[in-house]
């Protein structure tokens, strides 16, 4: 299977006021350059504001996190306001976000606004019953909610993606997210008697991601590996689960520079008969300047792809990690 790039922008949630929408308690914005102007080139946005959303208002009154103890559950939290803890909007907040589910089911990501009681994904202020902060373990009930609803689905805040390693791995999950929906569970078109089954398409696509992910976790994608190899002993939609589910945890974690070059050589490996003395010598030597943080990985994919064609075999032509990578298509730097 060669997974080819998507034609259209791919379809993402957002906090609207990362939009740069005036939707924000005070009625101000949050607007954010790096999602409209950068991620904007890929993505189709679907920005959602579910305090507006509930009937709160613009401008309203502030609300936050409320727990009764230190170390509460993640879901041990109310939504109160701050003047007035009367105000509890901790049901309306996740009725609204099991009511978008439909409505969310074509996005290939979520990215979230940080520090806010209902769209946080990382370390919310929570706060007592007399108003002192407790902790920074909360989540916002909307974005928690939708966490439930998609467990796969990648998310991240939109402060956190002006970090270029972030914003580059939120990249490479919604990219392998979409894939997975259009090549696995068949949302792009392919000729009826050419369509191999949902357990074979989910064969290649671990296939031709599995130097990628090697690049991200070498122990998990063997392992994943050999949940594969017994998936005659388990029932499709189980497989299917529980492939998405790894293959997205493994893209979770940054890929190292040690685990890269790894896959880097593993993919020289499969060239090396086709290439002269020379021409090896020049590839090995790139790929250890590239292990030492000399030449940048796109240097490494350049020439691995330029030798490619040399190559018969199918495997080594199908490799997601020799596309085009996020900082090639100019998605990683922004000023």
């Amino acid at each position: 299977m060669k997974i080819s790039p998507r034609q259209t922008k791919i379809p993402v949630g957002i906090s609207q006021c990362a939009m740069g929408d005036p939707v924000r308690f005070n009625g101000g914005h949050k607007h954010s350059k790096v999602c409209t102007e950068l991620l904007g080139q890929c993505f189709e946005y679907v920005p959602l504001c579910p305090e507006v959303a509930i009937g709160m208002g613009v401008p309203r009154k502030p609300i936050h996190l409320l727990v009764d103890r230190a170390g509460a559950e993640v879901d041990a939290v109310r939504v109160v306001g701050v003047e007035d803890p009367a105000v509890d909007v901790t049901g309306p907040l996740r009725d609204y976000a099991d009511s978008v589910v439909p409505q969310l089911q074509k996005i290939r990501g979520y990215i979230f606004m940080q520090n806010s009681p209902s769209c946080g994904l990382h370390g919310v202020r929570r706060y007592l019953a007399n108003g002192h902060g407790i902790d920074s373990e909360g989540i916002g009930v909307f974005a928690r909610r939708l966490q439930q609803q998609f467990p796969h689905l990648p998310m991240e805040e939109v402060g956190r993606l002006n970090n270029s390693e972030l914003r580059e791995n939120f990249l490479t999950r919604v990219f392998a997210y979409d894939a997975w929906y259009r090549y696995v569970e068949g949302e792009e078109p392919a000729e009826a008697e050419k369509q191999p089954s949902r357990t074979a398409r989910i064969i290649e696509f671990y296939t031709a991601y599995k130097y990628l992910l090697l690049a991200h976790n070498q122990d998990a994608t063997r392992a994943l590996g050999r949940l594969l190899a017994d998936a005659g002993a388990m029932p499709e939609d189980e497989l299917a689960q529980a492939m998405r589910g790894g293959i997205m945890e493994i893209l979770s974690r940054p890929a190292s520079r040690k685990d890269r070059t790894n896959a880097l050589m593993h993919s020289q490996g499969h060239l090396r008969e086709f290439l002269s003395k020379e021409e090896k010598a020049e590839l090995q030597q790139l790929i250890d300047e590239y292990r030492r943080g000399l030449k940048p990985l796109s240097a490494v994919l350049t020439l691995l792809r330029h030798y490619l064609p040399r190559s018969p075999h199918g495997f080594i032509h199908s490799q997601v990690l020799l596309a085009a990578e996020p900082a090639e298509l100019g998605l990683c730097d922004f000023r």
